[in-house]
């Protein structure tokens, strides 16, 4: 279980800031499935309004948000081209931060 986790993440890793979320949802889309697209879509958006609610409560928030965000972006092309665009934008923030 966590080898294959593990292989996912690198595949995830392995492309180009900017273009990872959508080469993720290419490679969810080339085996389609509407049980797993209903639970995962149904998972992210549970885990969005999590997000949402620890904004205002004491939790991480944004790492839960984050993270239902990305579920929804392997089902959804639009979604997965959004937080492609906030992966750079956040990018290049950090390295103007840094310096």
């Amino acid at each position: 279980m966590f080898a294959a986790m593990k292989r996912r993440l690198r595949k995830f890793t392995a492309a180009p800031r900017g273009q990872r979320f959508r080469a993720h949802y290419d490679r969810l889309q080339q085996r389609p499935h509407l049980v797993r697209t209903l639970l995962t879509v149904g998972l992210g958006l549970l885990l969005l309004a999590l997000g949402l609610v620890m904004l205002v409560l004491p939790g991480p928030g944004l790492l839960v948000g984050f993270a239902g965000a990305a579920l929804i972006a392997g089902e959804s092309r639009w979604a997965a081209e959004l937080l492609d665009r906030v992966d750079l934008f956040l990018t290049r923030a950090w390295k103007r931060c840094r310096r």
